[in-house]
């Protein structure tokens, strides 16, 4: 059974549910309403997306919780749905979020595992690339945390290396627990790139959750931050396009490091002026709230 939900723009932003059976009807309704509110991808695993089904507590809340302070709207993507459902949730989006998760499969830039790798999603890459594959050719802005960030630079070209502590020696400085948990560390953003624009300093303590990172650096790419051990910290793209990675998680930030919240601003803005400037058109309709399989 399809099922889709929607949210509401209201300030109680009441959740209810219509459970359709065809496949086809849901879709006719849900292009017969045009939210005001941009719709944005957010990428669920297998395993994230049973236990969003099984009424658990949200894998990606700290996500969703970011996106819904500026009144963006979920359009929840996984491995798992239908792929007729994913080519119709496509239609309706106006920004992708890749959240962080396992490592990328070395495959999708020509190496062979370390013996550090960790777990691997191969239909999790799949559907991430084909997402990013789909923004670049709508011109979708895409806001890449973590693994997303990882992600983002392999889709452009790009490597990574497999195990920090394994391949990695510091450029300069001291090194760098990134795999810390509660851990913080300080990153050095450069001047004059999109992150320094955004957060409105040269320096920041980060979390750091990751034991993977950036390596050789995507076509297209630039540097916009790296820790005190040469880690690549943010990377965003040198086009007219709103493309940003960041190797911490901001959405983990927000209480305690209020100027984060200025990456989600800013990303959510580029949907809706993209939903904007296209609506007019008539080629771009969103279903009222949050789609997913339920």
């Amino acid at each position: 059974m399809n099922s889709f939900i929607y949210k509401t723009n209201q300030e109680t932003k009441d959740l209810f549910i219509r459970k359709i059976t065809c496949p086809g009807l849901a879709l006719f309704l849900a292009a017969l309403a045009v939210a005001e509110a941009p719709g944005i991808a957010l990428v669920y695993t297998t395993g994230q997306m049973e236990a969003l089904q099984g009424g658990k507590n949200d894998p990606l809340a700290l996500y969703r919780a970011a996106l819904d302070e500026y009144d963006a709207e979920v359009i929840v993507f996984s491995p798992s749905c239908d792929p007729a459902d994913i080519a119709a949730r496509k239609a309706m989006l106006d920004g992708v979020l890749l959240p962080g998760g396992v490592d990328v499969d070395p495959a999708f830039y020509g190496e062979e595992p370390h013996e550090k790798l960790e777990e691997v999603d191969l239909p999790l890459d799949r559907l991430q690339f084909d997402l990013l594959d789909h923004a670049r050719e709508h011109g979708l802005p895409v806001l890449g945390i973590c693994r997303g960030h990882q992600v983002i630079n392999v889709f452009f070209g790009g490597s990574l290396y497999q195990d920090i502590p394994a391949q990695f020696g510091p450029i300069g400085g001291e090194a760098v627990t990134h795999r810390g948990g509660s851990k913080h560390h300080d990153i050095t953003i450069e001047e004059s790139t999109l992150m320094h624009a955004l957060l409105g300093v040269t320096r920041i303590k980060v979390n750091t959750h990751h034991h993977q990172a950036v390596k050789k650096l995507g076509e297209g790419l630039r540097i916009s931050a790296r820790s005190d051990d040469g880690i690549v910290e943010a990377i965003e793209h040198e086009g007219d396009v709103f493309i940003l990675g960041v190797q911490f998680h901001p959405e983990r930030m927000r209480t305690e490091e209020p100027r984060v919240n200025a990456l989600f601003a800013r990303f959510v803005a580029e949907a809706r002026a993209l939903m904007r400037r296209r609506k007019p058109e008539g080629n771009e309709m969103h279903p009222p709230g949050n789609a997913t399989d339920r």
